[in-house]
């Protein structure tokens, strides 16, 4: 073989090298897109950021597919935008803000003396518990009672913290500590009835002791 078809033979081998991919393996691109995941995973990004950690695996498989097939510079592409995925989901994953859950957690209420009128909401406390206080009505079936007399305050608040309107209460199930909740005292017995029947109460729908 001459010089000139050296010199040939040597194009044709660099022209296929950039026909098959145009760039050497990309495994340390992989490694460090695999990395990338794993770290989110471990940030909690699986509860907090779940689209955005499937996408980033799914760049990640389509890299490896492309990198046995050859197409290193496609696969490239996918091991970046893999690890550009994962970071952006450990990044919302360390903020920590989770969806609120259907139902907020109830803890054992605190009992203080409410006033006559106005009842201040403690940790722990929902409608129902407050309700049952015996310093208010000793019958937790009457909570829509307080609802109703302060629905513009309690669904204010509840829709400023973009939580769930639940059905048929509203946002009855959403209150927080320090509001103060006016406590209807002159009730009719129509509404009575009204209330209990409204919290599930068994029928007939009268109040304890009445």
């Amino acid at each position: 073989m001459n010089k000139k078809s050296y010199v040939i033979a040597g194009i044709l081998v660099a022209v296929i090298s950039l026909l098959i991919g145009g760039c050497n393996k990309p495994t340390a691109e992989m490694k460090r897109a695999q990395a990338a995941i794993d770290d989110a995973r471990k940030a909690g990004a699986s509860e907090y950021a779940t689209a955005e950690l499937a996408s980033a695996e799914q760049a990640l498989s389509q890299g490896k597919t492309q990198m046995d097939n050859l197409s290193y510079k496609k696969a490239r592409a996918s091991f970046e935008e893999a690890y550009r995925l994962a970071l952006k989901a450990k990044e919302i994953a360390l903020k920590g803000t989770p969806m609120p859950t259907e139902k907020p957690v109830v803890y054992a209420p605190v009992m203080t003396p409410p006033s006559k009128d106005v009842h201040t909401v403690v940790k722990g406390e929902c409608l129902w518990y407050i309700s049952e206080n015996r310093g208010i009505y000793s019958d937790p079936f009457q909570w829509p009672l307080i609802y109703d007399a302060n629905r513009a305050e309690i669904d204010s608040a509840a829709k400023s913290a973009n939580l769930p309107k639940k059905k048929p209460d509203g946002y009855a199930h959403w209150i927080f500590p320090g509001q103060n909740l006016d406590i209807p005292q002159d009730a009719s017995m129509d509404q009575i009835k009204n209330a209990r029947s409204r919290a599930g109460a068994p029928t007939p729908y009268m109040a304890p002791g009445k």
